[in-house]
């Protein structure tokens, strides 16, 4: 099984949600990802899912690319 770090995770959302809001600009997006907000709701997604990763329900591709999107999906909606 591949480790993954909240780091690691958090660095794939932000990844992931640059790429669904091209019209932000890096320094909004950093801004947002050191707001509670998003801190609290990746942190959250993260301890939810790697649960699931290491219990073997989700594979690493599951965790890595559909439950990354899925933050980063959230993370738009709430984006102000």
């Amino acid at each position: 099984m591949i480790e993954i770090s909240l780091e690691e995770f958090s660095n794939k959302v932000k990844e992931s949600f640059k790429k669904d809001n091209p019209y932000l600009t890096d320094e909004e997006v950093d801004k947002y990802f050191e707001s509670e907000e998003a801190k609290k709701e990746i942190l959250n997604r993260y301890n939810y899912d790697l649960k699931k990763y290491k219990s073997g329900e989700y594979t690493y591709d599951v965790f890595m690319i559909g439950c990354v999107a899925s933050v980063a999906f959230c993370l738009t909606y709430m984006y102000e």
